[in-house]
């Protein structure tokens, strides 16, 4: 019988007969998948315990006869072949290999990193540059104030009429024609 049977036929979870198992280390047979099969030897048992815990008895002081406790097997240590040996050193020169593969390639990505930010580097000197020399004024600022003097300065000239600027009359120079124009 499979657990879920025998959980059924004695009225409990299939947890409660996998955990009375484990906890009172029955010797159970199992199937090919590792579940539980359970004989009427077996069913048994369960049946003593059930009723043991029914009376008020706690589970680690249920008594279980002996035959059906599980014994701890201890392996006795084989000497090691001359394969086994062979086997071993081999695994210990990849684990080796391994690792040194491992420190050459950290090795050479953290000098690709070096180079990577060594050019990172370049580049930032080289924009702080451009920037400086974009920020520094190149054409002295206008001075408002000095043109409106210079303007203030400038003498204004006179302004003569068309017709004497072309045909000569009052030049300076012609003192006759100055006083001939004045009294017309």
């Amino acid at each position: 019988m499979n657990t879920s049977a025998v959980a059924r036929l004695l009225n409990v979870s299939h947890s409660t007969i996998q955990r009375w198992v484990s906890q009172l280390n029955m010797e159970v047979e199992r199937n090919q998948l590792g579940h539980y099969q359970f004989s009427e030897e077996d069913i048994a048992l369960l049946r003593k315990i059930q009723n043991q815990l029914n009376e008020g008895i706690i589970l680690q002081k249920v008594s279980i006869s002996e035959s059906k406790i599980r014994k701890a097997t201890v392996q006795k240590h084989t000497e090691m072949t001359k394969e086994h040996e062979q086997l071993l050193e081999r695994i210990v020169r990849l684990e080796n290999g391994l690792k040194t593969k491992a420190d050459d390639v950290v090795s050479y990505q953290l000098l690709q990193h070096r180079s990577e930010m060594e050019e990172m580097h370049k580049l930032v000197k080289k924009l702080e540059a451009r920037i400086e020399a974009l920020e520094t004024p190149t054409i002295p600022p206008f001075d408002y104030f000095i043109a409106a003097e210079e303007a203030a300065v400038t003498k204004k000239t006179k302004k003569r009429p068309f017709m004497k600027t072309i045909f000569g009359i009052g030049r300076k120079d012609d003192s006759t024609s100055w006083s001939t124009a004045d009294s017309d």
